[in-house]
């Protein structure tokens, strides 16, 4: 599962120095090259079963002024039929942190997508005419069974900015 943290922290390389405090960030465009975070099995995981992990862009809901996110799965190696799938959005703030705005978890998954087997992440927007960068960060644990742990990530500039608190 997804750490609590409703931080992730900035990648280093080639990161400009923080100039704005984390108290005086604002939700702001991702730098060029802000590499996507694709956390990888340890070698004792490589026993367990590997799942593949899905995202869709973060993107404007079907719903007036809403963010949204998904996340689903594939079978890979397991054996499972079913998972449990948790995908949370993250808004860029001009501190280089990303903050963690809304997520969704979805028991009883069957692998594939669709719109009946994933989880949503949504979140009303603030506001809407400016561009953010947003990340829809994506976990599966398939159900009876011992799975490895990476995450998956998409990344896009989004026209919603939510100023209210993270999650």
């Amino acid at each position: 599962m997804l750490a609590p943290a409703a931080l992730l922290s900035p990648s280093t390389a080639g990161a400009a120095p923080q100039k704005v405090s984390y108290a005086d960030a604002v939700p702001g465009i991702a730098p060029s090259g802000t590499p996507m975070t694709v956390t990888q099995p340890s070698a004792q995981e490589a026993l367990y079963c590997t799942p593949e992990t899905y995202a869709d862009n973060p993107h404007m809901s079907s719903t007036p002024g809403v963010v949204s996110g998904h996340g689903w799965w594939g079978k890979g190696d397991c054996s499972s039929n079913t998972a449990t799938v948790q995908n949370c959005l993250y808004e860029y703030y001009t501190d280089g942190t990303w903050r963690r705005k809304a997520c969704g978890t979805a028991s009883g998954i069957y692998p594939g997508g669709g719109s009946a087997n994933r989880s949503a992440a949504n979140r009303p927007c603030d506001s809407t005419g400016q561009l953010i960068s947003w990340r829809n960060r994506v976990d599966v644990d398939v159900e009876g069974e011992w799975d490895t742990s990476e995450v998956f990530e998409r990344q896009a500039d989004v026209s919603c900015v939510i100023s209210g608190p993270d999650q």
